[in-house]
């Protein structure tokens, strides 16, 4: 069930225009970084848009700007992930599934427990803070390593959120907001 929904929800992210993309981004952008999540917050997660994703460049510009610091997905082998500051868009180069992640020697791996904003991706999204990711189980396994009190912020293009509840699994860890085009949603969990 969850690999039919997770299909149709793909197809529908897959069919935005680059332009909508840009523009759904942009108003993206503008919630996140004129929350208070992000004022309260140091030290941010945030993951490097690829395909249709939500983009992040920006949020990440933002941050650096502001004198935060960023953090990056860095995805292993094993479905780990594996949570490293990132100083430059220059330490870069495509790596697992192109995903850009750090060059050789520019690893620099922190405690999750220092992250004190999560900025996620997925596939499909609810209101009631579920999410289907990509069936890797990545995040599966890394945000139970973020303290409890860390948000977790689901970043999505408004087709990607579902009117119905989403199938869960035990070890589903939900959101606590979600920010799409139309704003930052609070999810009471």
């Amino acid at each position: 069930m969850k690999k039919t929904i997770r299909q149709q929800y793909k197809t529908l992210r897959d069919s935005l225009s680059p332009r909508e993309i840009e523009k759904n981004s942009e108003a993206i952008y503008k919630f996140i970084t004129s929350s208070s999540l992000w004022k309260e917050a140091q030290r941010i997660m945030c993951y490097l848009a690829i395909g249709n994703e939500v983009r992040t460049k920006a949020i990440i510009d933002k941050a650096w700007e502001e004198g935060k610091e960023v953090v990056i997905p860095v995805c292993t082998e094993n479905a780990i992930i594996l949570p490293s500051l990132l100083s430059s868009f220059l330490d870069l180069e495509p790596r697992t599934m192109g995903i850009l992640e750090p060059r050789e020697g520019k690893l620099k791996e922190i405690d999750p427990q220092t992250i004190e904003l999560c900025l996620i991706p997925g596939i499909a999204f609810d209101y009631q803070g579920n999410r289907l990711g990509f069936g890797a189980g990545y995040y599966d396994r890394f945000l139970p390593l973020l303290k409890n009190s860390t948000p977790k912020v689901a970043l999505a293009h408004q087709v990607q959120v579902s009117k119905e509840p989403l199938p869960t699994n035990p070890y589903d860890i939900p959101m606590d907001y979600l920010c799409t085009e139309l704003g930052l949603v609070s999810i009471k969990n």
